[in-house]
């Protein structure tokens, strides 16, 4: 979000800026000049640099997922994931569910191991086919295994185990269903349960309904009172997820700063919030070339009924915020984008 090396971590740290110059010099170099896409170029930089340190496990994210995606040349992976699949990235994968289902599956392995998240039943039954193809085993969310929430404790059941755990320290229900799925998954690869309770409370993860404290533009530091978060969601399950955490938190003046690529289907991402969003500030993600103009998600917004605006920066919008009379306390979620959340950070931090 603020830093490409963020990308490529080796036991939990960042690699230096001149091992990163390293990498990236002997890819280029190897390449003689082909076509070569930015996320193509990257993926092999974290590729050289894993293979020059060695590690107990690789943990690889796809990029936009599935069938064609960078990373989809290993061939042979101890354990799958696939998390909740819904519609994004339509002008590559495909518009439909089932379409970007079976892409996203193009990263399963003959003959391998699966963990199915939480799914739509359309998109788990085209898992499902898939798996079946390859001889997979798969071991899916709510069949297999399932996770719940009693008082202070997160409960993960597995055949005829349950397993007691703190609850994870992130914001949002959806973060429950997340941690079975990593839960799951640790189990699987051998993990033992006394260190399921230390993850549950170590976990940290940026831009994810993360809570800002302090900082430039924090609001203790613009001189008002307000809880503020950020979160990169930028798509209609995304909203749902915002949607239900808002809906969870005690009374607040819900506050929206959004900001959105052109590429994504921003009616889709507010239909879910409009009931909760006492004014929406919509803002031009900086250094974006296809960041969606502010005129747009303003139209797209009253449209919805939300009461709405646009400022010329993010902090601009916070001093809208300040401005504001609110009986209630002020809640604030800027949101939209990892690239807005990005340069948030970046601005809070200098």
């Amino acid at each position: 979000m603020i830093d490409i090396r963020e990308r490529i971590k080796i036991a939990g740290k960042k690699i230096t800026p001149e091992y990163f110059d390293t990498l990236l010099s002997a890819c280029i170099e190897l390449n003689e000049n082909k076509n070569l896409s930015f996320f193509e170029l990257l993926t092999a930089v974290a590729f050289l640099a894993f293979s020059q340190n060695k590690a107990d496990w690789t943990i690889l994210e796809v990029g936009l997922g599935g069938r064609l995606d960078s990373t989809n040349v290993i061939e042979k992976s101890e354990l799958t994931i696939i998390t909740p699949i819904s519609m994004d990235h339509e002008e590559f994968l495909g518009n439909t569910l089932r379409k970007i289902t079976l892409e996203k599956a193009g990263i399963l392995k003959p003959r391998s191991k699966v963990i199915l998240a939480k799914q739509e039943k359309m998109a788990l039954k085209a898992l499902k086919e898939r798996a079946k193809i390859l001889d997979c085993t798969t071991i899916t969310q709510n069949e297999d295994f399932k996770v719940e929430v009693m008082e202070s404790s997160l409960l993960f059941s597995e055949s005829k185990k349950t397993i007691f755990l703190p609850k994870p320290r992130l914001e949002g229900s959806h973060q429950v269903e997340n941690a079975g799925v990593a839960i799951a998954a640790l189990r699987e690869l051998g993990c033992s349960a006394k260190y399921l309770g230390d993850a549950m409370q170590k976990v940290c993860w940026p831009g994810r309904l993360q809570k800002i404290w302090q900082g430039d533009l924090s609001p203790s530091t613009l001189g008002f009172e307000a809880e503020l978060f950020i979160d990169g969601g930028h798509n209609p399950s995304a909203g749902n997820a915002i949607a239900n955490w808002i809906q969870k938190l005690n009374p607040s003046t819900f506050f929206l700063i959004l900001g959105m690529m052109k590429n994504k289907d921003l009616e889709g991402f507010l239909k879910p919030l409009r009931s909760s969003i006492h004014k929406l500030i919509a803002v031009k993600i900086p250094e974006e070339i296809n960041a969606q103009e502010t005129e747009t998600i303003v139209q797209t917004s009253n449209k919805l009924q939300i009461p709405s605006k646009s400022a010329i920066s993010i902090e601009m919008a916070l001093h809208d915020i300040k401005s504001e009379h609110s009986i209630l306390p002020k809640r604030i979620l800027i949101t939209g984008s990892l690239y807005l959340v990005g340069q948030y950070l970046k601005q809070n931090s200098s």
